[in-house]
């Protein structure tokens, strides 16, 4: 990624390949929530819609920005041991540094946390903040120190 601009490397950064994982469960959640709205004559809330937009992208970047900083010692050695075999890694490969990563994974799930808040209040939602909350704390049991359940066996049933 040498000679790429900053914008090219935060791009690669937040794998647009892998949204899918959550922008295809947030189309199926809105699909399934428009049946019972439309039942009790609310209709389709572009609101609701545009706030759990903004969270999954803000989520998912709170994911993947964190991921790529607390998975940097493994990174660093499957690069070490196959030099060439391995897609590039955000950190070792000096895409991006380590501190920038983390700082941009923690303002995204600040966001996060924030549109939820905002939502629960603006759309009369409760639990929204606490859910997102939950979401969040299960990302760090799953992938950052201490826990690193991904690593001990337990992270198949985090991610799910």
């Amino acid at each position: 990624m040498t000679g790429r601009s900053t914008r090219e490397r935060w791009v690669f950064a937040a794998k647009p390949d892998s949204w899918q994982k959550l922008l295809v469960p947030f189309v199926l959640g809105q699909a399934i929530g428009l049946g019972p709205a439309l039942d009790a004559g609310r209709g389709f809330s572009i609101a609701a819609c545009a706030s759990g937009l903004a969270f999954t992208v803000l989520d998912l970047l709170f994911i993947v920005f964190l991921n790529d900083w607390g998975d940097r010692e493994v990174d660093a050695i499957k690069r070490r041991m196959v030099p060439e075999a391995a897609s590039p890694k955000t950190i070792p490969d000096g895409i991006l540094p380590a501190s920038s990563l983390l700082l941009a994974g923690l303002a995204a799930g600040a966001l996060a946390l924030g549109v939820a808040g905002a939502a629960e209040l603006w759309l009369g939602r409760p639990g929204l903040t606490v859910a997102s909350a939950l979401d969040h704390g299960i990302f760090v049991a799953d992938t950052l120190p201490t826990q690193r359940l991904n690593y001990r066996g337990g992270g198949e049933l985090l991610q799910m």
